[in-house]
């Protein structure tokens, strides 16, 4: 770190208690149909990255689209932030990594960061989900599948691939 230059670490503060956050990486390559009239990715894009992230992770711990829909649930985002680093560029591989912070409230607070092909941050932010019953009516109490979910984070026994955390697992 250069002197008087201030590095943000996490969009999120931990709480006191609470565990580790959960990542995951995903890697993709960028399209043409992704890039804008300068050849680089059109801003609109860096969304759909976070959502590449947001569907690895579903997939590694259980919270998959899928699964929330078995369970009648949805996660609707109610804020979303992007702060662009460095631009991808046509046929880049790039890195998403999706990671899951602790809430004791009721909601999902992922952040993300998209690495360039050569391992450099192009871009970071954040989103905030909440979760809701197929009617859009929010939830303050988690639902069984959820619940269980947060008790093995909580006690550190959540890994990624948790054949317990599948769809219908109670």
């Amino acid at each position: 770190m250069r002197k008087g230059k201030l590095v943000k670490q996490s969009y999120f503060d931990p709480e006191p208690g609470a565990p580790g956050p959960l990542s995951v990486r995903t890697t993709r390559r960028v399209r043409f149909e992704e890039l804008d009239p300068l050849r680089i990715v059109w801003h609109g894009r860096y969304v759909s990255y976070f959502e590449d992230g947001r569907v690895a992770f579903g997939r590694e711990y259980g919270l998959s689209y899928e699964a929330f829909m078995e369970h009648r649930l949805a996660a609707p985002i109610v804020k979303l932030h992007l702060d662009y680093l460095t631009p991808l560029t046509f046929d880049e591989l790039i890195t998403i990594e999706a990671t899951l912070h602790w809430c004791a409230a009721l909601r999902l607070n992922f952040e993300f960061t998209v690495f360039n092909g050569a391992g450099k941050k192009a871009a970071s932010g954040y989103s905030v989900q909440v979760l809701t019953d197929l009617r859009g009516n929010i939830f303050f109490v988690a639902p069984d599948w959820i619940e269980e979910f947060r008790r093995k984070w909580l006690a550190g026994n959540l890994s990624g691939k948790d054949p317990d955390m599948k769809p219908g697992a109670q």
